[in-house]
């Protein structure tokens, strides 16, 4: 329910999605490109002879990015040029059209696959860092439904300990009052019972207000809207882990998402720091173009020569530009060097920090599996000390007071034992977030290639 209808999850599985409509705009670099332009004018030349000249021209041309840089051009060109000399009947027009290709071809600066396609790259990047941040926060919200429910099962038990405990303190305030009146001890008797069933009733608003905090913490992480009781049936596992202290190191150093983000994020940033080296470079472009040429006395003539006895032109040449001080290029890169081995730093220092919570759980695990062992015994004896101390009551060996104390100390024991096992449980289930694998263990499994499709039900 948490996967499917928790907010905050909703909110990140939204992130992924707008990263992935990054990625696929990334890639509208190698959409082609139609332009259509049109140029015409008019010479007038003063003298005698009076000479006008009109022209006009007009381009279509498809362009398509190549990924190795630069761009390449087909293109098709029609024009006509009309000359008239005043004072005399000549007037003359020419059409010429043309067909060809046009390459455009970075040498140095910007050339290459990888400065070409870095917006694509760092768009793919980021999604891929998003399906794991979103893979983060899913595990960080399971460890939260697993001690959250966890707590509300204690509580829940605890308060069922405490109204067991009322209902006791009840009884023996009953078996009191049907004592004779002149037995010395009744008033005294009457009074601890009466005490007693004050604290337990006090004690039991208590346990109920923090069953209702924690349905409504519940509510919220699983999605449910409704203010409906939530009975919890599981009681916090006692399941033990398989690993060893090797194997959760090494799970850990593989499986851990913020590790993954980390190594991911140096991906990225050796990529900036080489495209940052190659901007530092000369900017050195090839030009070439070439194709076929018709003319004739009108449009048509013209592409009908283009068609059947055509000429031809080529072109070609080279453009050489270089800063005379490259302060931005050069200061870009050493920023980006300095990025690279900043991330290599966090890589490591994260590694340790790992290798530290999965040590210190590991610890933690061993404590916390010897306080359920204890707490389970001390449970046992409380019982068992509890029911000598009423047997003795009734056998006139005890007082009231005796069996009290025995009650209280048996609603500690209980709710002693309650926390050691949910202290166990929560180690566990945080051993395994700290590894990397708590969705694994739990045989939870997402379609983290549409996470927004996944929390749908937070809509």
């Amino acid at each position: 329910m948490a996967i499917h209808r928790n907010l905050d999850l909703r909110i990140e599985a939204l992130n992924s999605s707008m990263s992935e409509l990054e990625a696929a705009k990334s890639h509208g670099m190698y959409n082609p490109v139609l332009s259509l332009n049109g140029t015409g004018g008019v010479v007038a030349t003063t003298g005698d002879p009076f000479f006008t000249s009109r022209s006009g021209t007009a381009t279509l041309a498809i362009t398509q990015s190549l990924p190795i840089g630069g761009s390449i051009a087909i293109s098709t060109q029609s024009g006509y040029t009309n000359a008239d000399v005043e004072g005399t009947i000549s007037s003359s027009t020419v059409w010429q059209s043309t067909a060809g290709l046009t390459l455009t071809l970075p040498l140095l600066k910007n050339a290459g696959m990888e400065t070409t396609q870095l917006n694509i790259t760092l768009a793919s990047n980021a999604l891929q860092d998003s399906i794991e941040r979103f893979r983060f926060v899913t595990s960080d919200a399971v460890l939260s439904v697993v001690t959250t429910y966890n707590h509300l099962y204690v509580l829940r038990e605890i308060l069922a300990v405490r109204q067991s405990a009322l209902t006791s303190a009840q009884k023996l305030l009953e078996e009191v009052n049907k004592k004779a009146a002149s037995a010395p001890s009744r008033g005294m008797e009457t009074a601890n019972a009466e005490y007693a069933i004050v604290q337990r009733r006090k004690d039991m608003v208590d346990a109920s207000r923090n069953v209702k905090d924690q349905e409504a913490s519940l509510r919220y992480l699983i999605g449910l809207e409704q203010e409906t009781p939530i009975i919890t049936i599981d009681s916090p596992s006692r399941t033990e882990p398989r690993e060893t202290e090797d194997q959760a190191l090494k799970d850990a150093v593989t499986s851990r998402i913020d590790l993954k983000q980390l190594q991911l994020a140096l991906k990225t940033s050796e990529l900036q720091e080489r495209v940052a080296r190659r901007q530092t470079l000369p900017d050195l472009s090839l030009t070439a173009s070439g194709g076929f040429t018709g003319t004739g006395g009108n449009f048509s003539d013209s592409y009908r020569q283009l068609a059947d006895r055509p000429g031809d032109y080529w072109s070609g040449g080279l453009q050489f530009t270089m800063p005379l001080g490259n302060t931005v290029a050069e200061n870009d890169y050493l920023k980006s060097r300095i990025r690279t081995e900043q991330v290599k730093s966090q890589i490591r220092a994260l590694t340790w920090k790992i290798h530290n919570d999965v040590k210190a759980d590991l610890r933690a695990l061993i404590s916390s599996r010897l306080q359920v062992q204890m707490a389970d015994r001390a449970l046992q004896l409380a019982e068992k000390r509890t029911e000598e101390y009423r047997k003795n009551n009734i056998a006139g060996t005890a007082t009231i007071q005796d069996v009290i104390n025995a009650e209280n100390d048996l609603t500690y024991a209980h709710s002693a034992q309650l926390d050691a096992l949910e202290t166990f449980s929560n180690t566990v289930a945080k051993l395994w977030r700290d590894e990397g694998v708590l969705l694994d263990r739990l045989n939870i499994r997402i379609d983290t290639s549409s996470p927004a499709k996944v929390t749908e039900g937070a809509k």
